[in-house]
Order: structure tokens, then C-alpha cells, then sequence
């Protein structure tokens, strides 16, 4: 009788064993399976600082995620392949660039790269040549709105939130529930399907999304052409290239219209002159 119940113990014992290394088992393979899923997002960007509308050249742009980071490009010669009846080819800063209805493009694009577990962006952009910054990531306010509409087949919540001198309005999907989005907008519960400021002078427009996808695109640090220095700047060296830039463009209008004897010119509007204004 005793060694009958200690065997019913002992095989009891071993099935609770077992029972709580499948359930870790499964616990651990469903985790695994969220941070490898990847999706890509298909976007249009329309920047256009100072025109008061989305009036600037709409390029193509995709977003390429999993759990742990994320990668955004625009303004890349192969995302704009299907207009090269529009195109002009040109040389300048070591780097051949295209210009597609007035949007210049080139071999990387601009690009946006976010790591979740460093908190922090990494991106590039044409300012007289190519720059390339690494900054933590910005906290945007986000303020969420009871509004929703349909994005494609996806419901969509609205959130506003205030970004470098610009009011945005972002439309973000549950059904995805990671914190990106396309361009450096971010920290929403769910993915970002579009966005816009007040004036839409920077409008991003989503036009699709798979996920899980097996799309090969890579989600990858900021790329450079060969010949670009090593090293990042920071978003203050940004700032300050903005605010020189803004200072030397206004002091040859002023000089100019000295030479002329007109009047003379208003200080520009930063925001009139560049996205991200600061202000």
C-alpha cells in the first residue's frame, strides 16, 4: 500500500514537472516568436516647409520593425524607380544625386534608425552634404483623442502631440501594438499609419503594411556612401547648423537689398525655412 502511494506521489510529482516546463516552454517560444515577427509599413512623404499645404515632392518611404528596433527611409533612388521619366541626374558632394519632380533623392535615402533597448535614434539627412546624428530618443507629449477613423483595414486612433516647434496629428493602429512610426515620430501604444502637422508642410500618409511579413528588407543602422566621415553629431550640432544657416541666408538678403537700396528684408520665420524648428 506505501509503495503504491509513493508511486502515485512520484508520478504526481513528475507531472506538475512537467506540466510547468511546457507552460514555461510555450511562455518562451511565444515571446521568441513576438520579437522575431517582422512587418514592414509602406508610407508617402510630402515635406514642404513654408507652403502652408502639403505642396512638396511626394516620395515613397517605408518603415521596417520587430520588437526590438525600427527603420525608416525616404528619398532612396530605388524607392523611386517608377519615376524616372521625371528624373534629373546630377553630381554633388562625392555622391550622385536624382531629383525627382524637385525631390532630390539618393543611393541610401534618409534614414531613421530606433533601438528600443538603447532608447535612442540615429538618422541622417541632407543639410549641405550629408549629416549624420545620434541623439536620445525625443519624448513626445502625445495626448490621446477619444476620435477614430479607418486607415485601410485598420482602426485608427488619433493623438496629438508637439514635436520641435510643430503641432502633429498622428493616427495610430492598436491592431499593431508597437511604439513606432514613420520619419522620428514615435512612443504612441500603437503603430503610427499617419501623421501631419497643423499645416501639413510635413505629411506622412500610410499606403500599406504586412505583418508578419517575410519581406528581406534589412532593419538596419543609418548607411553612408563610401567617403562620408565616420563618427555622429548631436542634436545640438543640428540646432546650431540650422540657426547659422538661417543667419547667413538672412544677412545676404540684407546685403543684397543694401546694394539696391530697397527695403530691408524681414527676419525669415524658422519654421518657414526648416521641419524642425526648435522653437
Amino acid at each position: 500500500m506505501l509503495k503504491a502511494m509513493l508511486h502515485f506521489i512520484f508520478i504526481s510529482y513528475n507531472f506538475l514537472i512537467m506540466k510547468q516546463f511546457c507552460i514555461l516552454l510555450f511562455f518562451s517560444l511565444m515571446n521568441f516568436t513576438l520579437q522575431a515577427q517582422k512587418g514592414i509599413a509602406y508610407y508617402g512623404q510630402i515635406k514642404s516647409p513654408g507652403m502652408r499645404s502639403a505642396s512638396g515632392p511626394d516620395l515613397n518611404a517605408y518603415l521596417v520593425f520587430n520588437q526590438e528596433h525600427s527603420y525608416y527611409v525616404t528619398a532612396k533612388d530605388s524607392l523611386e524607380k517608377d519615376l524616372y521619366d521625371n528624373q534629373s541626374i546630377f553630381k554633388g558632394n562625392n555622391e550622385q544625386q536624382v531629383a525627382y519632380n524637385g525631390g532630390k533623392t539618393t543611393r541610401y535615402g534618409q534614414q531613421v534608425y530606433y533601438n528600443r533597448d538603447k532608447d535612442s535614434l540615429w538618422w541622417s539627412q541632407r543639410f549641405r552634404g550629408n549629416i549624420y546624428i545620434a541623439e536620445e530618443r525625443p519624448i513626445i507629449e502625445w495626448k490621446l483623442q477619444s476620435e477614430t477613423k479607418e486607415i485601410g483595414n485598420f482602426k485608427a486612433h488619433k493623438a496629438i502631440g508637439n514635436f520641435r516647434g510643430r503641432t502633429y496629428t498622428a493616427w495610430y493602429t492598436l491592431q499593431i501594438p508597437l511604439p513606432y512610426g514613420p520619419w522620428k515620430l514615435q512612443g504612441l501604444p500603437g503603430l503610427i499609419l499617419e501623421a501631419y502637422d497643423q499645416k501639413k508642410e510635413m505629411y506622412l500618409y500610410f499606403k500599406n503594411v504586412e505583418y508578419p511579413t517575410t519581406n528581406e528588407a534589412p532593419i538596419s543602422q543609418v548607411r553612408r556612401p563610401g567617403g562620408d566621415p565616420d563618427g555622429w553629431q548631436t542634436i545640438q550640432d543640428f540646432e546650431k547648423m540650422e540657426r547659422k544657416s538661417l543667419v547667413k541666408a538672412y544677412n545676404s538678403m540684407v546685403l543684397r537689398a543694401e546694394k539696391k537700396g530697397t527695403e530691408k528684408p524681414k527676419k525669415p520665420v524658422f519654421q518657414e525655412i526648416y521641419i524642425e524648428s526648435f522653437e
